[in-house]
């Protein structure tokens, strides 16, 4: 008798077995990992979640500086990538700052800042204490310390905008999310979403040492076209998306420097590696830009207005 086959945290449907992965980027267990596709919407998913994932972000996780400060401050490349995701939103979605946002899964708070300073009232859930902390100490920002980002979401009133950069990969249950997230939106508001890409040209290439897999922190990878649909049956209706911007390029880099090294949780990267990594990002971009192949997808939908 084969053993039966999980069931799609996303959709519910049949899966088959994808690929076995070790934990490369942090190297926190010696333990694999085995994924499975959906064979409805094509989510990746881990089969077997550890009932425990807290070990596996032990450590610096999130970066402060000797100082205290977050790394993110002091860093030009990472700030330019906020400020481009609330200029997204005023391009693509909003005609103007302002109003509630959440931003779900905050970390040290580097969007909650760029969109703080755009004008916008900013909540924000998260994990981390240090980082909660000074999200409230040194933003200024509301921070909601949680492990249960759903339930939080569901006791805050209305936003004009819900971000998630980078979470739904991290949850037990996306759908669940997604469905409070468009829920918690006021009429007109914006669902902005950012995930790693299972239908990326970079995850096709390498497989179980993509770096942006992760596991075992990665759960469950929805590809666009199956993010596009849930989100029209809950009421938004899809604005933009891309798997080009900047964040995805930088993606793009990290992947293969990543991949080029054989233990990447030890030390940084030999300058060689980086050249070649750097010459490989620039050979693909031509195939990565074709039908969303970037590493990185940033989605936004909009709960359109009654009437």
């Amino acid at each position: 008798m084969e053993p039966s086959t999980p069931a799609c945290p996303f959709c519910g449907g049949a899966s088959r077995f994808a690929l076995t992965a070790r934990d490369r980027n942090r190297e926190s267990t010696d333990a694999r990992f085995s994924y499975e596709r959906c064979v409805q919407c094509g989510t990746l998913f881990m089969r077997d979640v550890p009932d425990d994932l807290a070990p596996f972000y032990a450590g610096e996780y999130h970066r402060f500086t000797p100082d205290g400060a977050a790394e993110w401050e002091g860093n030009e490349t990472l700030r330019a990538v906020e400020t481009a995701r609330v200029a997204m939103l005023a391009e693509h979605a909003l005609s103007s700052p302002g109003g509630r946002l959440i931003d779900i899964g905050a970390g040290p708070g580097a969007f909650a800042a760029a969109a703080k300073h755009a004008g916008y009232e900013v909540s924000a859930i998260e994990m981390d204490e240090r980082s909660c902390d000074y999200m409230e100490r040194r933003l200024g920002v509301r921070a909601i310390r949680s492990d249960e980002p759903i339930a939080a979401l569901a006791e805050l009133p209305p936003a004009r905008v819900i971000s998630m950069w980078h979470v739904l990969e991290h949850l037990r249950d996306p759908a669940a999310m997604l469905a409070t997230a468009a829920d918690r939106l006021e009429a007109g508001g914006v669902l902005a979403i950012g995930v790693p890409n299972p239908g990326s040209l970079q995850f096709r290439l390498l497989r179980a040492r993509w770096a942006h897999l992760d596991a075992p922190r990665h759960l469950c990878f929805v590809p666009a076209p199956a993010m596009i649909e849930r989100a029209r049956e809950l009421g938004l209706r899809p604005l933009y998306a891309t798997s080009e911007d900047l964040f995805s390029r930088l993606c793009a880099l990290h992947g293969w420097i990543y991949a080029l090294r054989p233990r990447p949780a030890r030390g940084d990267a030999r300058p060689v590696t980086v050249r070649a990594a750097q010459a490989v990002t620039k050979a693909l971009v031509p195939l990565e830009r074709r039908e969303l192949r970037g590493p990185a997808l940033t989605l936004l939908f909009i709960r359109d207005r009654a009437g």
